[in-house]
């Protein structure tokens, strides 16, 4: 092996490149002095101390960039440092104290520990493109960005990019002192680095990529990312050390796209992501005003990894969730099982609730999801009864309660909607008032986060449900004040989209007999249609945001029946569908909406309606629960 003998330093060693810096290089044989900041830490060092090696040739020092003489332990007797500490962040208060102080003087720092060490061949520095091509001449089609090009401090100050002003200033800082002191200085400049993490804490760059993927919210307002494969750029780093002539500065971008090809391949990669509606009829297909060139780096050896390999989801949907357990009450339901997939697709391990585990069409569907196998765990337990959600909430950080009986026409009200419904409600929450450190969510319906169904009413119109819903959400609000627990509520509208469980939920049955007869699920004609997949998300995203409070609104537009039959005669011509909405027929607007804003907030990205309503048609027919 290449490093046999060799012992290096790797600073910040528990971040997202270095990680794979430090796994490379152990895979290479060389023998490793690490920094971290805290020994103490497990989140910083247990990946590292697991790596095929580690015992044999890791060793883990504590340092900290703003103290003089703090690298000098670790750097002694190494032949190359690679240094990659420094802060990453792109929303900052004081940014001189919080970025650019720390980028240089913690730089300054490592080399003037490096300078003391003799032997020691070279430094190889992280730096970035933010200190490359962020200048005050436009770029324009046909350029391509290279090692030439140099970020504008002043440019980026102006522009309130303090990232790029550290990175800059640190990076000029750095040739500066090598140059003086006889250092030989290699930068590594890369992009926006994804790709499969070592750390079990979730990264800014893997965190931004994810918000594409699952919301589609931009990272950059101009949504062009130069990507780089984070195995890509540990390995420029290693080849950057070993290669003799290796010089200067190397750009690392893999391809520079729009968030629309991200989505794109995401689509062709995971279908069920339901993406490909915002790449229809040629949307942003505008050509890229920039390249980066790969010929230096190639040349140094760097094989770039191709995008669909670069981030296959699985790299990311293990590190939200690892090593969380949540509950998921009601799990079977057409709510909840979306609910779960999503969760086992981030990587979390998930307790679900069932009424009864000896009913396949309540199980099956839900066993079968991918990573089920290894970390579902199925439950039996009744609402009605005190107790019985203990062992499922048992070590669980969320609870998502979905189990609700969901009728609308009932013989006793009370005891089969709003004792149900109430009671378990608090039933689930006095199981989770039981658990250190839960945080429980609750799904319900209504209009705008400032309103409240008036349980008078509903009652006086005979609108069980409606009560039911009201008088629960209510009784959860002042049992989570009364005893401590932060408390959730997603309130989706009419929940229509793809089906996974086997049998016919009561929104999916409304909308295939409006579909195949006209027959209205509402006397009032109006729907608050929102997609399955956005509830579900909202479910999650509400757990995973700190700052998330309240309720939410889950509503992606408000229709009546007459544009729901509009959409499906465009897609399904045969159906006929068109005569009923002639003439001016029923063709009145609908008289309310429901605002989007705090959900749009949270992340959520509603999928558009005709979108909806064709997934929903599709699923049906899939399942052979409907037929055109």
């Amino acid at each position: 092996m290449s490093g046999d003998g060799k012992v290096v330093c790797v600073t910040g060693a528990s971040g997202f490149i270095a990680s794979w810096i430090v796994k490379l290089l152990l895979d290479r044989g060389y023998t490793i002095r690490a920094t971290v900041r805290s020994l103490d830490d497990p989140k910083k060092t247990q990946h590292l101390l697991d790596l095929d090696g580690a015992k044999e040739r890791l060793s883990l020092f504590e340092a900290n960039l703003t103290v003089e003489g703090s690298f000098d332990t670790a750097v002694n007797g190494c032949e190359c440092v690679f240094h990659t500490a420094s802060p990453v962040l792109f929303s900052v208060d004081d940014p001189q104290a919080q970025l650019i102080d720390p980028a240089i003087k913690g730089t300054l720092n490592v080399l003037k520990s490096a300078t003391k060490v003799q032997g020691l061949k070279r430094v190889v520095l992280t730096s970035s493109m933010a200190a490359v091509m962020f200048v005050e001449r436009p770029l324009e089609s046909g350029v391509v960005v290279d090692e030439s090009w140099s970020s504008d401090p002043l440019f980026c100050e102006q522009k309130k990019l303090w990232y790029h002003v550290s990175k800059t200033l640190a990076e000029d800082a750095a040739v500066k002192f090598a140059k003086e002191n006889g250092l030989e200085l290699v930068v590594i400049n890369p992009g926006y680095v994804i790709g499969p993490a070592l750390q079990p804490t979730l990264n800014l760059t893997i965190h931004g990529f994810m918000g594409i993927i699952s919301t589609g919210k931009e990272v950059f307002s101009d949504g062009i990312y130069r990507l780089a494969d984070v195995r890509d750029v540990a390995n420029a780093h290693t080849l950057a050390f070993e290669n003799p002539e290796a010089n200067g500065r190397y750009c690392i971008v893999g391809k520079v796209v729009r968030s629309l090809e991200i989505l794109k391949i995401a689509d062709k990669l995971y279908p069920s992501l339901g993406h490909s509606e915002r790449f229809k009829d040629g949307n942003c297909v505008e050509p890229l005003p920039y390249d980066v060139s790969r010929a230096k780096a190639e040349r140094l050896g760097v094989k770039f990894t191709p995008l669909e390999s670069t981030y296959e989801l699985h790299s990311f949907r293990s590190m939200t969730g690892e090593g969380k357990v949540v509950c998921v009450t009601g799990a079977s339901g057409f709510i909840a099982s979306w609910l779960v997939k999503l969760l086992l697709d981030r990587g979390y391990t998930v307790h679900a609730t069932v009424r009864s585990l000896y009913d396949p069409k309540k199980t099956q569907h839900l066993l079968d999801l991918d990573g089920a196998k290894e970390r579902l765990s199925l439950f039996e337990a009744n609402l009605t009864v005190e107790g019985s959600f203990d062992s499922a909430v048992n070590g669980c950080v969320c609870v998502f309660h979905t189990a609700s009986p969901v009728l609308y026409s009932v013989d006793d009200p009370q005891a089969q909607l709003i004792d149900p419904a109430v009671k378990g409600t608090l039933n689930v929450l006095k199981s989770a008032a039981k658990v250190q450190a839960l945080k429980p969510l609750e799904p319900d319906v209504v209009v705008d986060e400032t309103w409240f169904s008036d349980a008078l009413f509903c009652e006086q119109k005979q609108l069980w449900y409606e009560l039911s819903k009201t008088m629960a959400e209510d009784a959860a609000v002042k049992f989570a004040k009364d005893n401590g627990l932060k408390l959730v509520v997603i309130n989706p509208g009419f929940v229509i989209g793809p089906v996974l469980q086997p049998t016919l939920n009561f929104t999916s049955e409304g909308i295939m007999k409006l579909i195949k007869t006209g027959k209205e699920v509402f006397s009032g004609d109006i729907y608050r249609v929102v997609d399955v997949r956005d509830v579900a998300t909202a479910h999650i995203l509400a757990f995973e945001n700190p700052e998330a409070h309240g309720r939410y609104c889950m509503v992606c537009k408000v229709v009546r029946s007459f544009e729901i039959m509009k959409i499906v005669d465009e897609l399904y011509q045969g159906l006929g569908h068109s005569d009923r909405y002639k003439d001016g027929k029923r063709v009145e607007t609908a008289p309310y909406n429901v605002s989007r804003v705090k959900a749009e907030n949270l992340g959520v990205k509603f999928t558009p309606l005709k979108v909806i309503i064709k997934d929903t048609v599709e699923s049906l027919k899939q399942k052979h629960m409907l037929s055109l």
